[in-house]
């Protein structure tokens, strides 16, 4: 019925309710029925025919002339009603006396009963006795079958009160809800206003029947407007936010209803077909009736369906977004860990170095190497860093070629060797049985993870040893190259290996705070170990050491040699001897094109030596105008250039016909820019700062050059075929010197440097008594100063300890603070203080002069900076170029003052560029960051920024130490004069 208006379920009820009480009338015989009356007709006219017929059959006459006269009455009243068919008068023995028409064959013989609605039977009697019976055949009351049934008297009633009745009550009725409507109360115009609103709005009854629906809300539900008068909104299909049917008590609606109360911003859902929801806002206000009562409810439901999309697609974007930064942080991590990695390794060996712990020219080259092999990895690690798209989608690439990855794992242990020698412990490799020279697998991530194991073993080991044992498994099916590091460290337990391998996960706190480490290490080597098919497990007992196995599948050896261990030593030997390398190339000419005079200055003097011929050009358009000119193998050509860019050039020579090699040199070092300039009419492309063995490879490949050995090193005669991989314990860190990182030939800095040690034992005096007297605002005092003052000539071994004095000296923890002054107390005793004579210590060794710059920090600015030297200083060949970038350099600060003094960014973004490029070609590569930053902020327009960054340069460019003439120290303090006897 609910697929019927409440007005057509009301008329069908109530024609109902008429036909009913029309058939009880019939069976009451209320209303006469035709059908009895006929039969009450049939019946007295039959009683008359059988009077008259027993008259005659009494008086005798009926077998004379009596029945012919009976059978012409019999005709004639057979002829007068048409309901009687025919009639014979019978005898008792069954012979018929008188019949009419076809009477035999219409008469069908009755048993028993005397009258049916067709056929009336009545006896005669002559006297006592019965002598016959009078037959009559009428026509039946019904039609046979379904007519019949439709022609009967009530049947017909019902239809005409039924059909009649839903008519008239159809239009009256209607008429009457017109009139009672409270929808039609309302005004049109006031109607056709809620039918605008956007709104759904019902009128509800307290029984939850709908007394008015705006067409906003039969949108809404799907429904003509009309059709919801009296339905009930409780039957609507309504569920909650977790899908769940929302029951009576739950409907706001209801509430509102039962408290008397406006119930505000209820939110529900309306299923809709196909399993789709339509999410609203419900607001219930109840009406009120008569005598005080709340008659209903006025509900309005505010569809926010779409709100609540964008709110699922804002925390769906708010989830990648985190997602995303978790990725970005993930990788920031993992470069971090990756970059600490050579750094380890460059300032390690550098240190030994520069403090002249070097036994003889074979063990210098074995650490130069190391220090240059570390350097590589470091520069392919910016590369990927460089590349963006890992950030993004925090997928790891591998890249699997053709390496000997022994060479690759006698690197790592080298570059941890010095901190192995510093606490005691041996570090060595030991090959087991018969390994295969290469292997296919990701040479950078087999360092990364050979790094981070070997390295975890030597930070957790205080004793004893750390032993890389490798060992080939031949299995058919799957064969592996396995890595042991086996420690006698500190081992850990059952619990602790099931989550060592998780990020920022060590095996307790306590080892957090002993050893310190931020627990990367071993889930990204397990990490890049599942990427080339491997894996990495541990074995372990506390206080027993750990054996950890990285298991690598080795690829296709087909054609691979097989290496014994002595073989194997061997050609570790070779490695640790390696020899210089000298080029030979045919005779060519190379046309230089760069508006760096330093660039120009470097590529020469490596061209030169190496044979070539070289020409120089500044910008695009005289190399342009010089190639059209003069014949060269090989042009070598910038691509940010004044006058004329690299791509405006290329693209003119590659018109003009030129179809010999351009090279271009830039200090864009994106992957994508590769690209660009292969597109731009480029035929190879090599980055800034130059990588020489690359540069010269390149060159090579273009002109024909060869190899040649030059100069062969001396070799350490302790080093042994098997010991190659060993390195043995120095004297340990506690007992050495500490020498400042300022290079003590300046007599400047001697000075500086003087002071600070002399004024460090009144400091040391006045903090002892600070704390004898509890006095621990003026111990914080004293820490800050040390803090920057040790640092700032050279000894940054106190601000570690300082930074922690100020720290407790807050605190008020007087524990702490007499263990740091007590500590800072043995640093003292072990200081070299060059004003003495000699600049020795008691028992110090003699101290190399200082050749490599310290990095320079942003954080350098209100102190005196680290002394700036070229990584070229040491090649007297190179003093002229490096001594016409110093000098150039002060003219080009000034124009960038001026440039941004005057607002003009593009220009100084164009000298930015310049010394992005120039210092690191010539080895002051403390510029690069700094003017790479500069040259950002200028493109950006953001010249406060801008300004910082050029003070960071100027700062740098005040340290600056140019080469010093021929071989004598370099002073800062005089801005020395080259070789050529040119003052900088």
């Amino acid at each position: 019925m609910k697929l019927f208006s409440p007005k057509v379920r009301i008329v069908t009820g109530l024609v109902g309710v008429m036909t009913s009480l029309v058939m009880l009338a019939f069976f009451l015989n209320i209303i006469p029925d035709r059908n009895s009356a006929v039969l009450q007709g049939r019946a007295a006219l039959s009683e008359a025919i059988a009077v008259y017929s027993t008259a005659l059959v009494q008086s005798s006459r009926v077998a004379s002339a009596g029945g012919k006269r009976l059978e012409g009455d019999f005709a004639l009243l057979a002829e007068r009603n048409d309901d009687l068919l025919s009639l014979a008068l019978r005898q008792e023995g069954g012979e018929v006396l008188v019949a009419t028409g076809d009477h035999l064959e219409r008469w069908k013989m009755m048993s028993g009963e005397y009258s049916k609605d067709s056929q009336v039977r009545v006896p005669i009697w002559a006297g006592e006795r019965k002598w016959g019976e009078l037959e009559l055949r009428f026509r039946p009351l019904a039609a046979p079958g379904m007519w019949g049934i439709l022609t009967t008297p009530l049947v017909q009633a019902v239809l005409f009160m039924g059909l009649a009745g839903f008519l008239i009550y159809y239009y009256y009725l209607g008429k009457v809800l017109r009139q009672l409507d409270p929808s039609q109360a309302i005004p049109g115009r006031v109607r056709d206003a809620l039918d605008t609103m956007a709104e759904g709005l019902l009128i509800l009854d307290r029984r939850e029947q709908i007394v008015l629906a705006n067409q906003s809300f039969a949108a809404m539900v799907g429904k003509p407007a009309n059709t919801l008068l009296g339905y009930r909104a409780g039957e609507l299909p309504w569920v909650d936010l977790q899908g769940k049917k929302v029951e009576k008590s739950q409907r706001p609606w209801v509430s509102s209803l039962l408290q008397g109360e406006v119930q505000k911003d209820s939110v529900i859902r309306l299923r809709l077909a196909g399993d789709s929801f339509r999410t609203v806002k419900v607001n219930c206000s109840p009406v009120l009736g008569t005598g005080g009562k709340y008659a209903g409810v006025l509900v309005s439901f505010d569809d926010v369906t779409a709100l609540e999309e964008k709110e699922v697609e804002l925390r769906k974007s708010k989830l990648e977004a985190e997602e995303a930064n978790r990725a970005k942080s993930s990788f920031l991590a993992n470069m971090s860990h990756e970059i600490r990695t050579p750094m380890n390794a460059i300032l390690g060996f550098t240190e030994i170095l520069k403090r002249g712990y070097v036994k003889n020219e074979a063990e210098s080259l074995r650490y130069l190497n190391t220090i240059h092999s570390s350097g590589k990895n470091l520069l392919e690690l910016i590369n990927d860093i460089l590349d963006l798209s890992k950030v993004e989608s925090g997928h790891l690439e591998i890249e699997k070629t053709r390496v000997e990855p022994y060479p690759i794992i006698h690197e790592v242990i080298q570059m941890l060797g010095v901190k192995a020698a510093e606490k005691g412990i041996v570090l060595e490799m030991s090959p087991q049985g018969e390994l295969p020279k290469e292997i296919e697998t990701d040479p950078v991530r087999l360092r990364q993870i050979a790094f981070n194991l070997i390295g975890n073993s030597v930070k957790f080991t205080e004793q004893g040893s750390v032993s890389v044992r490798c060992r080939f498994e031949p299995d058919a099916r799957d064969p592996r190259l396995l890595l042991e590091i086996v420690d006698t460290g500190i081992g850990m337990s059952k619990e602790a290996q099931q989550n060592i391998f998780d990020p920022f996960v060590q095996a307790d706190n306590t080892v957090t705070r002993r050893f310190g480490g931020t627990g990367l290490g071993l889930a990204i080597s397990r990490k890049f170990a599942h990427a080339m098919g491997g894996d990495i497990t541990v074995e372990s007992e506390p206080g027993q050491g750990s054996t950890f196995t990285v298991s690598l599948p080795p690829g296709d050896l087909t054609g691979v040699a097989m290496l014994r261990p002595d073989e194997l030593a061997a050609l570790q030997h070779r490695a640790n001897t390696e020899q210089e390398t000298r080029w030979q190339f045919p005779h060519a000419r190379v046309l230089v094109v760069d508006d760096g005079v330093e660039n120009r200055e470097l590529v020469r003097f490596l061209l030169e030596e190496a044979g070539l011929a070289v020409e120089e050009a500044e910008n695009g358009q005289d190399g342009v105008d010089k190639a059209r000119t003069e014949a060269f193998d090989v042009i070598l050509m910038d691509v940010n250039m004044p006058v004329m860019d690299g791509f405006t050039a290329v693209g003119i020579l590659r018109r003009e016909g030129l179809k010999m090699p351009v090279i271009a040199l830039t200090a864009n070092a994106m992957k994508d820019f590769e690209a660009d300039c292969l597109k731009a009419g480029y035929s190879g492309y090599l980055s800034k700062p130059i990588n020489i063995d690359r540069f010269m490879e390149t060159m090579a490949e273009l002109l024909g050059g060869r190899q040649e050995a030059a100069l062969e090193a001396q070799v350490d005669p302790q080093v042994q075929a098997g010991e190659g991989a060993s390195v043995q314990p120095v004297p340990p860190a506690e007992a050495r010197p500490i020498v400042s990182r300022l290079p003590m030939s300046n007599e400047k800095f001697r000075s500086i440097v003087g002071r600070f040690v002399a004024r460090l034992g009144e400091q040391l005096e006045a903090m002892e008594r600070a704390v004898a007297s509890d006095d621990f605002a003026a111990v914080a005092e004293l820490a800050h100063w040390l803090k920057g003052a040790g640092g700032t000539v050279g000894f940054g071994v106190f601000t570690e300890p300082a930074v922690e004095l100020e720290s407790f000296a807050k605190q008020g923890d007087r524990e702490r603070v007499v263990q740091v002054v007590a500590g800072l107390r043995n640093l003292e005793a072990r200081l070299v203080n060059p004003a003495k004579e000699g600049g020795e210590a008691p028992g110090a060794q003699p101290v190399a002069a200082a050749t490599a710059r310290p990095a320079a920090t942003a954080g350098s600015f209100g102190r005196e900076p680290a002394p700036v030297v070229s990584r070229l200083a040491g090649n007297q060949r190179l003093h002229n170029t490096l001594l016409s970038f110093v000098r150039k350099l002060d003219d080009q600060i000034v124009a960038m003052e001026r440039a941004l003094q005057a607002g003009k960014m593009p220009e100084l973004a164009d000298l930015a560029h310049w010394l992005k490029g120039a210092g690191g070609t010539v080895g002051y590569d403390a510029f690069t960051e700094p003017a790479a930053n500069l040259e950002g902020f200028a493109m950006a327009g953001q010249a406060d920024q801008a300004a910082l960054a050029l003070a960071e340069i100027k700062s740098l460019a005040q340290a600056l130490v140019p080469p010093t003439p021929c071989d004598k120290p370099p002073d800062q303090s005089s801005r020395a004069v080259g070789c050529a006897g040119i003052e900088s």
